[in-house]
């Protein structure tokens, strides 16, 4: 907030003058304080980003060596399952084709697959026209008739063992089907033999996928050739066409390893992939990556708690340190906003200056005393005008108070500060800090009426006088200020806010002490409600009542 102090008189006094002027240097204290933390906290900051930087890499590498595994793993299960279904299938078209024809043998094999083989949810023989000579279980009475769903169509022109892609059976059923081919006891190709893995129903994926250990945040899918989803963890996916994927198109190519990359919500993951052998499915193990950075953070929290008290204790012994050497020079700065007065030659000789640099100091400053205490006298001769901004300064807004304050005129004041000014100077620079501040000034400027007056507080501080106004007309001004400030590009800063205050005499006592507090109690409701707003003495008493 702006800090209310009279401006000295025309007439006043040198001590007077030294004493009110801004401390806008850095204290050397804080200065050498800042300095050496600055050092040490460099120092501290490098060590722990990289040890944050080994461990992150270290948690990454394993997560993706395990996901890598886990998927081979998986790949390695379902190619055993395909392969002892397979053999069960060939060994059960060997027996049909020494009797091919004959139903009851047909039933007979038909039941004893399914119930040897669970892995299947159904089995169908077909002979080579499709037509289907048995189907246990025959749920939707196709014993006679003649298929032709595309899965069945190529596995009878196949003539040789063949895994379907994901298709929807009659039933409406998500199915992979299983064949082989039946040739009878002349050698003739005659049929298939066939087992149905339902996708949507608990079925020899989920069981294999699950005996797998996985760790939080990991899980597993299985696609086909065809990009379709045979398994997922949310079921609802299963049988979707998957988009672009860089680790699905790897296994597809029959390549295994891990990778880094984004699933189809964005979110980073880390993962494993491998091909199934004898299908030609993609496996992928995923993880995300926040999961597997977790124990990271909670590692390095430790780390920080740990060394806390260490650095309790150097802070301390910093500050007693920047004491010692800081103090003559306290001293001597004290003295120095003050060497008009009497007593300040004796006030110097007794410094303790213990080092070579504040003895010199003290004596250049002895020896200059009388020299400055006359040129003193030509200090009072003030511009009222504030260098940077071209705005008014304080002596000339504090001139102009007093005058509306004299005539008893209605006035209303507009208190108004940059909002995060600080992370400006810190972002872009001091320089660009000050072009941010004569932007404002520019805006204040242009939204200046005849006869009002626009005033550099202080800083990023801003104050407009707006004579012969209300608190309504002040704060529709103070909108389109606002308003302005907010849509201004700054050439490198881009755009800042500011917050602004409004008051008026005409309803609080006509003092202006009174009316600036004011202001600055609104400009801080506005700082408080979020900044990049206004806010008027009217509007804050109406919401204090409530």
């Amino acid at each position: 907030m702006i800090d209310r102090t009279d401006p000295p008189n025309e007439s006043a006094s040198d001590e007077t003058l030294g004493a009110t002027q801004p401390v806008t240097a850095l204290n050397l204290r804080w200065l050498i304080l800042s300095l050496v933390l600055l050092s040490v906290l460099a120092t501290l900051g490098n060590s722990l980003v990289t040890a944050y930087r080994v461990q992150r890499d270290a948690l990454v590498d394993h997560a993706l060596q395990s996901n890598s595994a886990y998927a081979a793993k998986v790949a390695s299960s379902l190619a055993e399952f395909i392969h002892s279904a397979q053999n069960h299938l060939r060994y059960s078209a060997s027996e049909l084709g020494k009797a091919w024809g004959d139903p009851s043998v047909m039933r007979a094999e038909a039941l004893r697959l399914q119930k040897q083989d669970g892995d299947f949810n159904s089995i169908a023989i077909i002979d080579s026209t499709a037509k289907v000579l048995e189907a246990y279980p025959d749920t939707l009475q196709i014993n006679g008739s003649t298929l032709r769903s595309d899965a069945i169509l190529k596995a009878i022109e196949a003539k040789r063992p063949f895994i379907s892609s994901a298709y929807t059976s009659a039933a409406g059923n998500l199915d992979v089907f299983i064949s082989e081919p039946v040739y009878d006891a002349a050698e003739r190709y005659v049929g298939i033999i066939g087992g149905s893995v339902y996708l949507r129903e608990d079925n020899a994926l989920h069981t294999l996928i699950s005996r797998h250990f996985h760790h939080e945040g990991t899980f597993a899918f299985v696609a086909d050739q065809d990009r379709q989803l045979l398994f997922h963890p949310e079921a609802a996916r299963i049988g979707d066409t998957l988009g672009w994927s860089k680790t699905v198109d790897a296994a597809l190519r029959g390549e295994s390893g891990s990778m880094s990359v984004r699933n189809y919500k964005g979110v980073p993951m880390l993962a494993g992939y491998a091909q199934v052998p004898g299908a030609g499915w993609a496996v992928v193990a995923q993880q995300p990556r926040e999961v597997s950075l977790a124990p990271l953070n909670t590692l390095m929290r430790d780390v920080l708690l740990g060394m806390l008290p260490a650095a309790l204790i150097g802070f301390v012994l910093i500050w007693f340190g920047t004491l010692l050497i800081c103090r003559p020079l306290n001293q001597l700065s004290r003295i120095a906003r003050q060497l008009s007065a009497p007593q300040a030659s004796e006030q110097l000789r007794h410094v303790k200056a213990w080092y070579h640099e504040a003895f010199s100091i003290r004596q250049a400053m002895l020896a200059g005393v009388q020299l400055l205490q006359a040129k003193l006298g030509h200090l009072n001769q003030q511009v009222l005008t504030d260098p940077m901004t071209g705005l008014a300064n304080r002596r000339a807004m504090d001139q102009e108070l007093r005058r509306l304050e004299r005539t008893g005129q209605t006035y209303s004041v507009l208190s108004l500060d940059i909002d995060h000014f600080k992370r400006v100077n810190d972002t872009f620079g001091h320089d660009k800090g000050d072009l941010a501040i004569k932007q404002v000034a520019h805006t204040l400027q242009a939204y200046s009426r005849v006869g009002d007056l626009a005033c550099r507080a202080g800083g990023e501080e801003f104050l407009l006088i707006l004579p012969q106004t209300d608190v309504e007309s002040a704060s529709a001004i103070a909108e389109r200020i606002r308003q302005a400030i907010a849509t201004s590009d700054i050439p490198t800063v881009g755009r800042i806010t500011a917050s602004i205050g409004v008051a008026t005499c005409e309803h609080l006592p006509t003092t202006a002490e009174i009316v600036l507090k004011k202001a600055d109690e609104c400009l801080y409701r506005a700082k408080q409600g979020g900044r990049n707003r206004v806010e008027s003495y009217l509007s804050m008493a109406s919401s204090d009542s409530e």
